[in-house]
Formats: structure tokens, C-alpha cells, sequence
């Protein structure tokens, strides 16, 4: 199952480069060009807060033309379209709809460097936050806590002799000391 994100940025770079040839898991001998390839991304994953924990998606996507120029046009363009849109890419649906709500996905900067003769380099990152599973706690209806509910300890007030002369002491010699 291809996940949202990934889908939605795939869907947006096709688009946006008048649909070339997309290949997703490997480039064939003889593919056509232009095109672009999506390999798997990298991730690297960590907790982030006490409910979510985090991705940090790194992908390097290669742009293939029959000549660098024309690979490199193609990727400035890409660039200059997520740039330009404030490196938000809409979310879509699971069948490939845009849909009001949906959200969107941020982008960090994106680069473009060439590769090789035809070849270009679009490395997209990004950090996608996810909520733990978490069981549903049932909240406390009563608490107690021993004593609390022995009411004649609260009644009056219990010193004992020989701590009140500690603190009686205290206080007069605290105030000799002023």
C-alpha cells in the first residue's frame, strides 16, 4: 500500500511535469524519457512528543531527459512549482482525489544537482508526525488517600509538647538574632 504522502507528492511532481513516464521500483533498459523515478525513500524515525512520534522522510527522486539541459529544465521547474506553492503539496485521497480537508504536506527546501549526462537529482525531505496507538484510559471517579477520609484528624490540632518547645525555642531565639 502506497501511503498518502508519498501518493499525493508522486501525484503533484506528474502533474506539474505534464505526466512523463513515471517508474516507481526500478528503471527498465530501454525506458522512455523524459521520466521519473521514485525509489523507496529513506526514514528515520524518533519520538517527538508524549502523543506522536515522528518520520523524517529524505527522497531522492531522479529526473531522466535526453539531455542534461533538458533533465535540468525539467527539474527547475519542479522546484520552482513546490517553491511557489510555499512547499505545500495537497494531500489526496486514497483514490487520487483532491478533497477540501485533506490537508497538506510541507516540505523543507528542496535541491536539484545534476547526476550525470541526462540525469538530475530532486531530494525532497520532510517530517511527518503520527499518533501513538493508545488505549483508551478509563478516567478516575474517586480518590483517596489514607487519612483523608479520617475526618477526626482534621478536627483539631494535634502537637505533641515536645515539638511545639522546639519550634517555641526557635522562634525566640530567631528573634534575638533580628
Amino acid at each position: 500500500m502506497l501511503e498518502q504522502e508519498l501518493a499525493s507528492i508522486m501525484k503533484y511532481l506528474l502533474d506539474t511535469a505534464d505526466n512523463p513516464s513515471p517508474y516507481y521500483w526500478q528503471v527498465p533498459q530501454n525506458f522512455v524519457v523524459p521520466a521519473i523515478y521514485f525509489p523507496i525513500p529513506e526514514i528515520v524515525s524518533g519520538g517527538e512528543t508524549f502523543l506522536t512520534y515522528k518520520l523524517d522522510y529524505a527522497w531522492y527522486i531522479k529526473i531522466f531527459h535526453r539531455s542534461s539541459q533538458l533533465a535540468h529544465a525539467l527539474g527547475q521547474r519542479l522546484l520552482t512549482a513546490i517553491m511557489s506553492r510555499r512547499r505545500l503539496v495537497s494531500l489526496i485521497s486514497p483514490n487520487g482525489e483532491h478533497t477540501a480537508g485533506a490537508g497538506a504536506l510541507c516540505l523543507h527546501d528542496p535541491k536539484l544537482k545534476p547526476i550525470e549526462e541526462g540525469v538530475v537529482q530532486l531530494a525532497l525531505s520532510w517530517r511527518s508526525r503520527r499518533p501513538y496507538n493508545s488505549e483508551v484510559a478509563i478516567k478516575m471517579q474517586h480518590f483517596e488517600v489514607d487519612g483523608w477520609a479520617k475526618a477526626e484528624v482534621y478536627k483539631e490540632k494535634l502537637i505533641e509538647q515536645a515539638y511545639a518547645d522546639v519550634v517555641e525555642h526557635y522562634a525566640k531565639t530567631r528573634e534575638v538574632d533580628l
